[in-house]
């Protein structure tokens, strides 16, 4: 008999234990949606974040780290792509390097920008300054919108790589709309209190 109440009440409590856990992780994953409803892709925005493990149980800070994150992988990636297309036979950097932006547009600095103002996104998101990181996230998509248009155009690009920059675009929406939702939910915090 005392098995037996033994085993219920361990039962009892593991139900209990998943009435209070399984709502929690439903709403982040209601948040990713959220979020993900906002960009150019809803099914792809989820599919990117999801392939970071970290995704599954974050809330909206963590989805915008792991964002910030993946963009910057993805630039670095992209550029990885442009930057091994330069020619070789030249001698010096200088003229690799005119010879690759005349061939490639401006595509190679604008990812480099890209990536440069990606860092300094995740240092405005380690100080809490969460509304201008939709100032820099803006100034990102703006480096790359040129790169964009080349690809898509481009019979030298594989639809793999407009793939990746279409991704790297909708990291990009993920890191503006959740950190406009943080920014959000500071300014509510700080204005409900006298």
């Amino acid at each position: 008999m005392a098995s037996f109440f033994g085993s219920c009440s361990m039962l009892v409590s593991l139900v209990f234990m998943f009435m209070l856990i399984g709502p929690s992780f439903a709403k982040q994953r209601t948040k990713l949606k959220q979020i993900c409803s906002k960009t150019i892709d809803q099914h792809e925005c989820i599919k990117l974040m999801k392939s970071n493990s970290r995704a599954s149980d974050a809330d909206i800070r963590g989805l915008t780290e792991i964002a910030i994150d993946l963009a910057s992988c993805k630039a670095r990636d992209i550029l990885g792509v442009l930057n091994s297309r330069y020619d070789n036979r030249y001698d010096t950097w200088k003229d690799r390097y005119n010879s690759f932006t005349d061939r490639h547009g401006s595509c190679y600095k604008n990812y480099q920008d890209a990536i440069r103002d990606l860092e300094q996104t995740k240092k405005l998101f380690y100080d809490g300054d969460y509304k201008r990181i939709a100032v820099r996230v803006n100034d990102v998509k703006e480096e790359v919108r040129d790169c964009k248009n080349q690809f898509e155009n481009s019979a030298n690009y594989s639809s793999d790589r407009r793939r990746w920059n279409k991704e790297f675009e909708i990291l990009c929406d993920v890191i503006k709309v959740s950190s406009k939702s943080l920014y959000d939910d500071s300014y509510s915090l700080f204005t409900r209190f006298p």
